[in-house]
């Protein structure tokens, strides 16, 4: 094993971190889980017993939220950690009620930021002419990158996560709430913590293979692509895999009792229901107007800053 001096877990850790961090970090991956049984089996956890996440292993998650790749150098991303129980409450509220906010110990809320690298060039004397709608993809990109590293190495020292698209759902409030400057946006969040009495679900299912993996090309005709969905489709209906998380009938703004039979709801409805709910067009214009009140111009393409 290499020594402290020149192990480069403990360098990677140090550079971010101090060396005091990086040591108890460098303790934490010897015992960590391999990464490719953690990615294989990973599975969203939504139920946390409430013990703190320690220091060091908050150190570890910092480390891996900051140390993936970034677009161009220019980390175009903030992560916000908040344990205090009154703000996440709070945020679970400005999410959409996602109760396994307020439950974890740790709540990530992952920002675009796309006020540093403005700053720094108008700094050196230059006009601002990246586009922000551009930018905003790329610093995307990039902090999701850190959210995953973090998830997985959560989920090697034995801590459950969650993936949490709903921030976007209450951007504003949660940056006035955080208190971030203009053009920090929050867009995702992940949820941390030991999994409620010690139970790991088990892996969700996933579409198959050839429907998610093309070799050198798109290969796959309309009508294949119809068969494998059917078979996935069916699968999950007999396996009762959405019945769970079955989107309730009132959601789809179509009045009357839901035609789908218990034990019929599978991939299919749900994909369906998920997409076509009403409360997608009030979603989707609050982030029209939440984006641009925090300083991003995402429609502007030939603007540019003096």
């Amino acid at each position: 094993m290499p020594t402290a001096s020149d192990d480069p877990v403990r360098q990677a850790a140090a550079s971010v971190l101090g060396d005091a961090a990086a040591d108890a970090v460098r303790t934490l991956a010897e015992r960590s889980r391999g990464v490719l049984p953690t990615v294989l089996t990973h599975a969203s956890v939504r139920h946390f017993d409430p013990d703190p996440v320690p220091d060091d292993v908050v150190a570890a998650l910092e480390a891996a939220l900051v140390r993936g790749p970034t677009s161009s150098a220019l980390h175009s991303y903030a992560h916000v950690l908040v344990r205090d129980p009154v703000r996440k409450r709070r945020m679970a509220l400005l999410a959409g009620e996602q109760r396994w906010i307020d439950q974890a110990p740790l709540l990530i809320v992952g920002c675009a930021d796309l006020r540093r690298a403005r700053e720094v060039t108008h700094a050196q004397g230059y006009r601002y002419t990246a586009h922000d709608l551009r930018m905003l993809i790329s610093a995307t990109a990039d902090l999701t990158v850190g959210l995953q590293n973090a998830s997985l190495s959560a989920q090697s020292l034995g801590y459950g996560t969650v993936l949490l698209g709903g921030v976007l759902n209450g951007s504003l409030e949660i940056a006035q709430d955080l208190r971030l400057p203009e053009r920090v946006v929050p867009l995702v969040g992940l949820s941390v913590g030991r999994p409620a009495g010690g139970h790991w679900p088990a892996p969700r299912p996933r579409l198959p293979l050839p429907l998610l993996v093309h070799h050198e090309a798109w290969t796959l005709d309309s009508d294949a692509e119809a068969a494998l969905i059917d078979h996935h489709d069916a699968h999950t209906r007999a396996a009762r895999d959405f019945e769970g998380r079955r989107i309730p009938w009132s959601e789809m703004g179509l009045g009357g009792d839901d035609p789908i039979a218990d034990g019929a709801y599978g991939w299919r409805e749900h994909t369906a229901r998920k997409q076509g709910r009403a409360t997608w067009g009030p979603q989707g214009a609050k982030v029209d107007v939440d984006l641009p009140a925090q300083g991003l111009r995402v429609r502007g393409t030939g603007e540019v800053d003096g």
